[in-house]
């Protein structure tokens, strides 16, 4: 897709999300805004992911960033053996509570999924990480918390330059 045509595609400038920042939040959110490394922590339901994805594209629709990453460890409480499929179809149970998130703060699905085509908004896995530096982004790990010391240290050095990490968890 040319950049004409993406930038069509594309709302710009203030965007009226579907959800109201509190004021905890919203002062996380100036914090991220000023910081490379962020570290959203709190109790299961608190909004981390979801403020981190309001974040993520607030920035990109003011054309502060070119694209959000988002990835999560894919632990697995049970023994599901060999799972047939691409890594797309590998990936999809442990990004289904990403997308709910994307979609609470953002109502629009058709724009969600054409970010998701043209890589704006790019799902990554932990294991395709390495060898890649991620530059004019939003990167959210999130679930950081079941991370491994290895995965942790790796993903801390992918940031590039014009770029912010936040780590839910």
């Amino acid at each position: 897709m040319s950049k004409e045509n993406k930038a069509k595609s594309v709302p710009k400038g203030n965007i009226k999300f579907s959800i109201t920042l509190s004021e905890e939040q919203k002062l996380a959110k100036q914090a991220i805004l000023h910081h490379p490394y962020n570290f959203i922590v709190g109790k299961a339901g608190s909004g981390k992911t979801l403020l981190a994805c309001q974040v993520a594209l607030d920035m990109f629709f003011k054309r502060m960033i070119n694209k959000i990453v988002i990835t999560r460890p894919t632990v697995s409480t049970e023994d599901n053996g060999f799972l047939p499929g691409s890594e797309k179809e590998k990936m999809e149970p442990w990004l289904v509570p990403i997308r709910s998130n994307m979609r609470k703060v953002y109502n629009k699905p058709l724009i969600l999924e054409k970010m998701e085509k043209t890589e704006d908004i790019e799902l990554v896995s932990l294991a395709h990480f390495r060898g890649r530096t991620f530059e004019n982004s939003v990167v959210i790990i999130d679930e950081f918390q079941n991370l491994t010391r290895a995965q942790f240290r790796m993903t801390l050095g992918r940031l590039g330059k014009g770029s912010t990490m936040i780590f839910c968890g």
